[in-house]
């Protein structure tokens, strides 16, 4: 919208999804999430990094008086160890996905990978912020007990953090396969910063070939949000050529009933929000929130900031 207070037209064809940065712990539900970069990858012609952060137990060796060579030698050797440890491991995993990509007839894509010592959550921020990915994909659960391989809560953090287009997908998700893939539910507020959103959610659609059906939430919409919603309808139309864009309205006093109805009453594959306002983020990332969009109606979350 511009100082007028009308709309300018914005094409979102001229960009391309390019770069996809995938954080791997090499767990099922982490093979799952870079199975679906794969994918997108594939129709796209777009190149794969996978991003994996360890633990170095150099980290913690303790410093000893008057042995400070035999401490630095030793932390050299373990950190060299280790990285040629986590190199050929990422290097296998990716031979797995090469190997399912030959077996499911996918055209080769593009591999590369980075591997770092730390805390996951900070590494995949740091590292987002010199590759400048187009879009993220993570699982949401990690293998073993640990707090640093629980990919769910990883991802929750890197969502709240990172400015970058995020797909989380659940570890319940089962893949429909990309050309059914079709339809995603974008949850709005009409906030000025969703006409921002919309541009980079256009060129996510529009490149995946996926229908938009927009929501808000809130008890009993007074005719003000219905004005708005068809301000935001008449955007689509006149922005980006989208005429068959639909909306509902969602209670909040029922909002986890109606919003799993509505996924499945419109067949949705993709729920998208943007991550502008702590109201919104707030009520989908309670615990029992979270237990129903991730586990109950098991399809990937796509979080815009």
């Amino acid at each position: 919208m511009n100082a007028t207070g009308s709309f300018s037209s914005v094409s979102a064809v001229d960009q391309k999804i390019r770069r996809i940065l995938v954080p791997v712990d090499y767990s099922e539900c982490s093979k799952f999430a870079c199975r679906f970069a794969v994918k997108i990858a594939c129709k796209l012609g777009a190149e794969i990094k996978l991003f994996h952060t360890y633990y170095s137990p150099a980290f913690d060796l303790i410093e000893l008086a008057g042995a400070v060579q035999t401490q630095s030698q030793l932390r050299e050797e373990v950190t060299t160890n280790l990285e040629e440890s986590e190199k050929e491991t990422i290097e296998t995993f990716i031979q797995g996905m090469k190997d399912y990509m030959k077996d499911s007839c996918l055209p080769q894509v593009r591999f590369s990978f980075d591997i770092v010592p730390g805390v996951p959550e900070d590494e995949i921020i740091r590292f987002s912020e010199s590759y400048m990915p187009d879009i993220v994909i993570m699982g949401t659960r990690g293998k073993g007990t640990g707090v640093s391989s629980i990919m769910g809560s990883v991802t929750a953090s890197v969502i709240n953090r990172i400015v970058y287009p995020i797909l989380a997908i659940p570890e319940k998700y089962t893949f429909v396969g990309e050309k059914n893939v079709k339809n995603l539910l974008y949850v709005t507020d009409f906030d000025e910063s969703d006409f921002l959103t919309l541009k980079s959610l256009m060129i996510l659609t529009d490149q995946l070939d996926l229908d938009i059906h927009c929501v808000h939430i809130g008890d009993d919409p007074l005719s003000w949000d219905k004005v708005r919603m068809e301000g935001l309808m008449e955007y689509f139309r006149t922005s980006y050529g989208k005429t068959q864009v639909k909306y509902s309205f969602i209670s909040q006093r029922n909002l986890l009933d109606d919003l799993d109805q509505l996924i499945r009453e419109k067949n949705i594959n993709i729920l998208s929000l943007t991550a502008h306002r702590q109201s919104i983020v707030d009520r989908l990332f309670k615990p029992n929130i979270t237990k129903k969009l991730f586990y109950h109606t098991s399809i990937p979350l796509l979080v815009f900031h």
